[in-house]
């Protein structure tokens, strides 16, 4: 017998998605940012750094084509480097302002940056692009929202009988379908199935409990870090159990800073120069990667986390939740803890 629940949100939250713009001089910044805002109901698109962002906008007009045929791409700003792409090799959503600066440069998707309507189309085709992502989303805000509940349980997660997911907290492994739409999984049941049922199946995307709750986190505008991240020292606990690209420059800090020494919310702003919305998203993120702790005796010793050097992609899921045990940066050293593989700025992607 299997127990079925709907999902527990009554009303729909849209991610934030974060766009990464390169060769813009920095007149056209304020204008493209004050188009991205959308109608209620929409994705909320936001800028961030080039290299942490879901998808792209691209200057045609600082675009050439180079004898490799990657494009270069000249910086727009003073604080920009020069980019060598390869368009085969990105692996997220491009699209280039007209006009083109080279007519052999041939790219799938373009835009007008002088017509709202012609960016807002653009926009919409990202967000077409992302579902996968916008679905992970939506999952990800479920599973935090049930929390403890779903300790040790395998879920099959349907719509109008349509499995879209399987999530499997024994293991810490899951798989979504390619197909899922986010208004779909808003409204699925999930049922409770036998330890038997946890396999996934063929053409599912492969995904964590933990991958799941940083796609929310690092999409929502809530506060979800526990209280007693404000009061009490903070420990580094392991690797992040997310794939190390996703960390940012200001993660990977954090992380090395916990793992020379662990402390407080108030110490840690002293020794980052974090503002405290950016320290709270953070520490957020790192969190729910079960990359942190306030229990002194789950911390990493700091010998030992600079053993640690390999980090995880996937892993037994949330420790907080889940197991049985319950734009810029400050100027100063980035350098990633030994803990961790090197990683590149942007992946699929080269600065000159």
């Amino acid at each position: 017998m299997t127990a079925g629940i709907h999902a527990g949100k009554t009303t729909t939250e849209q991610p934030i998605l974060w766009l990464g713009m390169s060769g813009f001089a920095p007149q056209q910044r304020p204008v493209l940012e004050a188009s991205l805002a959308r109608s209620p109901g929409s994705p909320s698109w936001r800028t961030c750094a080039f290299s942490d962002a879901d998808a792209w906008w691209i200057n045609g007009r600082n675009v050439r084509v180079m004898p490799s045929g990657n494009l270069k791409v000249a910086a727009g700003l003073p604080t920009e480097r020069a980019l060598n792409l390869n368009l085969s090799e990105v692996d997220r959503p491009v699209a280039f302002a007209l006009p083109l600066a080279s007519s052999d440069i041939e790219p799938r998707c373009t835009f007008d940056p002088a017509s709202e309507a012609s960016m807002h189309g653009v926009l919409a085709q990202f967000e077409g692009w992302l579902r996968l992502l916008r679905a992970e989303f939506v999952l990800g805000a479920q599973l935090i929202e049930r929390g403890p509940s779903l300790r040790q349980g395998v879920y099959h997660v349907s719509h109008n009988g349509s499995l879209l997911a399987v999530l499997d907290f024994h293991q810490g492994q899951g798989a979504i379908s390619p197909a899922a739409h986010p208004v779909d999984l808003w409204e699925a049941r999930w049922d409770k199935r036998p330890v038997g049922a946890r396999d996934m199946p063929p053409g599912f995307v492969a995904v964590t409990p933990a991958q799941l709750a940083w796609a929310y986190v690092r999409r929502t505008d809530r506060d979800l870090l526990p209280p007693r991240y404000r009061t009490e020292t903070i420990y580094y606990h392991h690797v992040p159990r997310v794939p190390v690209r996703w960390l940012h420059d200001s993660q990977l800090m954090l992380l090395r800073e916990l793992s020379l020494e662990p402390g407080t919310f108030d110490s840690l702003r002293q020794r980052t120069g974090f503002t405290v919305k950016h320290l709270v998203h953070d520490l957020t993120c790192l969190y729910y990667a079960t990359a942190i702790t306030t229990t002194r005796s789950k911390g990493a010793k700091a010998s030992v986390a600079r053993r640690d050097s390999h980090p995880a992609s996937a892993g037994p899921g949330l420790d907080s939740l889940l197991n049985n045990d319950g734009h810029s940066y400050p100027q100063g050293d980035l350098t990633a803890p030994a803990l961790l593989e090197r990683r590149s700025g942007t992946p699929n992607s080269t600065a000159t």
